[in-house]
């Protein structure tokens, strides 16, 4: 089997490409440094192309995500070393800091499910509204992980006003003022949130989690309760919600994120749906 590592030295505040010679010094490993933008997608494509058949990244969700939209029915294996800020994902599939050589080794594969947007891929979670606004925040700002993620939740919402959304599912129909709406493949989102605690990712579903409008003081006493998914009591403001297709309809347009990966720009319509045993994720 051959097996090639991606590495995104900008991953976790800079720190992967502090440490990334030290975990592959004198291992001879099949290693491609992946410094620029894009370049994950270009060194996957290249990688399937060669007929590796097992493709870890190092990094975080975001290099997940962009090794992701560049396979295209391809049967590699994909796995990550996680060293991103956040780490969502492997939280859900089971996945922690180990020595690069593991994955040389027999390991576990599982077929997973993924999510599409607008016809771009995501492998833990998908954000719009207030949502993708503490994504765009974070992009912009130096501090990430939880703390970084909490400050742009209160520059967020100090500015931030709720659109009407109208949600139409396989079973449901709802028109509303909304403050965010999450869907998940995974549970964890921003670092330390379970905003879909019952998402799987072998169950050909997606998970929504969309919070209503509501006054910002009450959003930000909420909040905590989605620490450990315990906001889903909370019936009067979050609705909890499984679907195999969705499109949202806004007022106005917004911006949404796929793995923590802004869009490059606001939309009216959004149509997502799950593909089902779509990727072979590998752990050790």
């Amino acid at each position: 089997m051959r097996t090639r590592f991606l590495v995104n030295p900008s991953a976790g505040k800079g720190r992967t490409g502090k440490k990334w010679k030290h975990w592959f010094a004198g291992k001879n490993l099949d290693v491609e440094l992946c410094s620029k933008a894009g370049q994950i997608k270009e060194a996957t494509r290249r990688a399937l192309a060669e007929g590796v058949d097992r493709l870890i990244l190092v990094g975080g969700d975001g290099s997940l995500n962009s090794a992701l939209n560049a396979i295209d029915n391809a049967n590699v294996e994909l796995g990550v070393i996680p060293t991103g800020s956040g780490n969502d994902f492997v939280r859900s599939i089971g996945v922690t800091m180990v020595e690069p050589e593991t994955y040389l080794k027999p390991c576990n594969v599982r077929r997973i499910d993924i999510g599409q947007a607008n016809g771009v891929r995501f492998i833990n979670i998908f954000g719009s509204g207030f949502d993708a606004e503490v994504a765009r925040a974070m992009r912009a700002s130096s501090l990430k992980g939880d703390l970084g993620y909490f400050v742009s939740v209160l520059r967020t919402l100090s500015k931030f006003n709720s659109p009407e959304v109208k949600v139409k599912t396989d079973t449901q129909t709802l028109h509303l003022e909304t403050m965010t709406i999450s869907v998940g493949n995974g549970r964890y989102h921003g670092g330390m949130f379970m905003l879909t605690p019952n998402a799987e990712l072998t169950d050909a579903q997606l998970d929504l989690c969309l919070v209503k409008k509501l006054p910002k003081l009450r959003f930000l006493f909420l909040l905590p309760t989605a620490i450990k998914g315990k906001h889903t009591e909370i019936t009067d403001l979050v609705l909890m919600h499984r679907f195999r297709q969705m499109k949202l309809s806004f007022s106005h347009p917004v911006y949404y994120h796929v793995d923590g990966e802004v869009s490059d720009k606001a939309f009216r319509e959004i149509e997502l749906s799950v593909i089902p045993k779509a990727i072979n994720f590998v752990t050790p």
